[in-house]
């Protein structure tokens, strides 16, 4: 039983749009490998470069069960009917354009 596979697999909740631009939610496991790269196993035919939100799946009571916006970075098919393996990034917000003109300008020399 290798223990590293099952300390770094965790159940999730993965919604958003998929090839045929159809909304869908699937239950599946992310994997997170010690090189620091983090899997998913859809039935859902997604594209490289897709948004997905994948939420980890936890007691309600916890409140910490928000959704992670990812891209799909690498897609590997596994046949018609099989699963894909999905390879994710974590997307982070974009600087609003006052915050990044306020980072510019702190940054100039006198």
């Amino acid at each position: 039983m290798d223990f590293d596979a099952i300390e770094n697999s965790y159940a999730v909740e993965v919604s958003g749009w998929d090839a045929s631009e159809n909304f869908f939610v699937e239950a599946t496991g992310l994997t997170w490998n010690s090189d620091g790269t983090k899997e998913i196993s859809l039935r859902r035919h997604v594209r490289e470069g897709s948004v997905i939100f994948v939420r980890l799946m936890q007691p309600v009571a916890s409140g910490d069960g928000y959704p992670i916006a990812c891209q799909a970075v690498k897609v590997v098919e596994h046949g018609v009917n099989s699963r894909a393996a999905i390879q994710l990034s974590q997307l982070h917000p974009r600087a609003f354009f006052k915050d990044s003109l306020r980072q510019m300008n702190s940054m100039k020399v006198a």
